[in-house]
Parts: structure tokens; C-alpha cells; sequence
């Protein structure tokens, strides 16, 4: 039998057979959990001391009062250079320091979805001035949400 072959009947095997299916092998994902992504490369980070902030949004129209669940960013980045790296959400109030190249983080729990996410990047040193070379930092952020 195929599909273009199914009748009342076979739709009803199909019910039994996905929730067979279901029950043994479990669910995939949790309904109602979303999640955009996306990467980036930052502009040029040219002196110490000045931050440089990318910016990460979905592409896409969620779900009005859709929520974060959770959030992950990375970074990396060649050079001899300190970046330390700062996540922030919409009007970058409410920011975390990511600690490494990447950060697991449930501080945004509950905030707004639909708003943008920033990856704030700035060579560190102990004086202002020039880098001996431009630093671009490759920054990556998934956001989980529900709706």
C-alpha cells in the first residue's frame, strides 16, 4: 500500500503506528519550544579598550508573547589579542561576560524573544591605543523560546 493508497482505515493505522512509535521512542522535542540562530562575524576591532557590538536577531516573526527559554553563544578569534565578550539583551542593560569561547546561560529566561541579542567584543588592555592587527570575532547565538 502507499500513501496516495489510504483510506479512512489507513489513516487510522497511521494514528496507531505514530503513536506507537512515539511511545517507544519518545518525544523529539518539547511542543511549544523554538529556537532561532544565527552567526556572524564582527566588524573590525582596531583599539583597545572600545567595544565593539554585534548584533543578533530572529529572521523571522515569532509568535506574539513568545518567550526565551535559554540561550548559547560562542566566539572565536584569531590573534594575540584579550576580547572578552559580553552577551546582552535588546538594550544591552542586562548583560552576562562570557567567561570563555562560550556561555550556556539562563539569566534571559522570560524575557522577550522577539528582541535582538548582542555580542559586545573589546580588546582589553592596560592602555587605550591602536592593535598591532585588526581583530574580527566569529560570534554564533542560538535562543530557545516558547510561544
Amino acid at each position: 500500500m502507499t500513501f496516495t493508497d489510504i483510506d479512512v482505515h489507513g489513516y487510522a493505522t497511521i494514528k496507531a503506528v505514530s503513536a506507537i512509535f512515539m511511545a517507544v521512542c519518545g518525544t523529539v522535542a518539547y511542543a511549544g519550544n523554538f529556537s532561532w540562530t544565527m552567526e556572524k562575524v564582527s566588524i573590525a576591532i582596531n583599539r583597545k579598550n572600545v567595544d565593539v557590538i554585534t548584533t543578533y536577531a530572529a529572521t523571522a516573526v515569532l509568535a506574539p508573547g513568545s518567550r526565551i527559554t535559554n540561550i548559547y553563544a560562542s566566539r572565536s578569534y584569531n590573534g594575540d589579542a584579550r576580547v572578552e565578550t559580553r552577551l546582552c539583551w535588546n538594550d544591552m542593560s542586562h548583560c552576562v561576560l562570557m567567561g570563555g569561547s562560550s556561555l550556556n546561560i539562563k539569566q534571559f529566561n522570560g524575557f522577550e524573544a522577539d528582541k535582538p541579542v548582542y555580542l559586545v567584543h573589546t580588546a582589553v588592555g592596560d592602555k587605550d591605543g591602536p592593535l598591532p592587527s585588526p581583530v574580527f570575532v566569529k560570534g554564533s547565538v542560538i535562543v530557545w523560546y516558547a510561544s
